[in-house]
């Protein structure tokens, strides 16, 4: 009986290990710094709206790093998604949250 549990136990890590299920990027990592603390940290952004200011920081708007590409399957594609960094008027990392391309 404890091996038929531990052996289902086992299943379901490795299914929520398998099905991205689990968070890849922490919110914590990027809330408070500069956009340019973060591009040092972690590389350029993937994706972004607007444009960098002249003293290398991005302001009242948002950056993002794939989280999941696009896949083509029997039922269709799906959309990149990202993992979005938005910035306030300061430059400063305010909120982040999941979401596809704006305009697909």
């Amino acid at each position: 009986m404890k091996g038929t549990k531990r052996l289902l136990f086992l299943w379901f890590l490795l299914i929520f290990m398998l099905s991205g299920c689990g968070k890849k990027f922490d919110p914590d990592d990027y809330i408070g710094k500069t956009s340019a603390e973060i591009i040092e940290e972690y590389g350029e952004f993937d994706y972004v709206v607007g444009d960098m200011e002249t003293d290398g920081l991005y302001r009242s708007t948002k950056g993002g790093y794939i989280y999941r590409e696009k896949q083509t399957g029997f039922l269709g594609t799906s959309e990149e998604e990202f993992f979005f960094i938005y910035f306030d008027e300061n430059g400063i990392a305010n909120k982040c949250d999941y979401g596809v391309r704006p305009g697909g």
